[in-house]
């Protein structure tokens, strides 16, 4: 029997909710600003050049475990994931193994238009879709690929199979600013909403921080001015702004501001089965594959991701700190301070899911 256990948190009190899995770093675009989802090697590998290592069984496991430490939203991504051809399989095993979770993944939308049904099927509730201009050869110009067409059709495909949709795009002083009120209509008119976001130093874009990052300020501004009603979310305190004609539009601010890593909630999962825990992180990474491969039972992997998962949750904290008093302090809203757990606290926590996850486990 499953049990909805309680939040652990890390040490800066903000708990953890969510994991990003990264199911390949092999990609079909070569867009020149991406941030390789914070892996500080190399750039996205062509396809067939880097074989995943985890299968979609061992993306069951993780599932289970993470639910049972209390882990309810799973972000799939890449790489581009869709050119997994077992990915339907790994949307399932992570459905299954974790009841009731809020399942979403984010692609560039090439080959959407065939496996959005399929993957709603599996278990899939939302998808974001990369679209970073609607003008064909400047998409082309971005990405490396002449394929806004099919991400258009994959847009279409996924809003008719029933997924919840955004559309993702990067603005970029210089290329597509001037783009901004074309993709809200845009998104308006698929019935999806606009997530803007603006380039961070990391991966690719380390290079282009001088160039061509973009403050969203501006956009703010605008959609205040022609009355748009904010809210918002909990996930990196991400304001959303409701326009009168139904549009919705989310925008992201990471870089630079605390408020934003005082919501993060998130471990990150790569393509070779370790955990770390920002995209920011250059330190050592928790290798959870191990843990499933020496494991002589199911059960035993379980744990075992269960502890990998609790040491890089406690490796989090916030990028971007609060100056308070002259000092650096822990992350809060409005630069409040938060509640700090002891380590100890969830390692107990983390003892009493093993124990009525397997009664008799031997503890450590």
């Amino acid at each position: 029997m499953r049990l909805r256990e309680a939040m652990i948190s890390d040490a800066y009190g903000r708990p953890l909710e969510s994991l990003r899995v990264l199911v390949t770093a092999e990609c079909n675009y070569r867009c020149f600003f991406c941030h390789l989802e914070g892996d500080p090697l190399g750039a996205p590998a062509k396809p067939g050049f880097k074989p995943p290592l985890l299968t979609p069984e061992d993306y069951g496991i993780v599932a289970e475990a993470a639910w049972l430490i209390g882990i309810r939203g799973f972000k799939i991504t890449g790489g581009e994931p869709l050119i997994r051809r077992d990915i339907v399989e790994i949307v399932r095993n992570i459905s299954l193994n974790a009841p009731g979770c809020d399942l979403s993944m984010t692609t560039n939308g090439m080959l959407l238009e065939a496996l959005a049904s399929p993957l709603a099927s599996a278990g899939l509730m939302r998808v974001n879709v990369s679209i970073h201009s609607l003008r064909r050869e400047r998409y082309r110009f971005i990405t490396g690929v002449d394929g806004l067409d099919r991400a258009i059709r994959g847009v279409r495909a996924a809003v008719n199979a029933g997924l919840r949709v955004k559309v993702n795009a990067l603005l970029l002083r210089g290329v597509n600013e001037d783009e901004v009120f074309d993709l809200i209509e845009f998104s308006r008119s698929m019935n999806a909403v606009l997530q803007l976001i603006e380039l961070i130093p990391v991966g690719m874009g380390a290079k282009l921080l001088k160039t061509h990052r973009l403050s969203l300020n501006f956009v703010e501004e605008k959609l205040r001015e022609i009355g748009a009603s904010v809210e918002v979310r909990s996930l990196h305190n991400r304001p959303v702004y409701r326009l009168p004609d139904g549009a919705v539009v989310e925008v992201v601010k990471p870089y630079s501001n605390p408020v934003f890593c005082s919501g993060c909630n998130r471990l990150r999962l790569d393509s070779s089965g370790r955990l770390s825990p920002c995209i920011n992180w250059r330190g050592e990474r928790v290798d959870l594959l191990s843990r499933i491969r020496s494991a002589r039972s199911r059960d035993e992997a379980v744990v075992g991701v269960m502890k990998a998962l609790i040491e890089a949750n406690w490796l989090r904290r916030p990028f971007f700190l609060y100056q308070l008093g002259g000092s650096r302090a822990p992350a809060g809203v409005n630069g409040s301070r938060v509640g700090i757990p002891k380590k100890s606290e969830n390692l107990r926590a983390l003892q009493t899911i093993i124990e009525r996850r397997l009664p008799g486990y031997p503890r450590s």
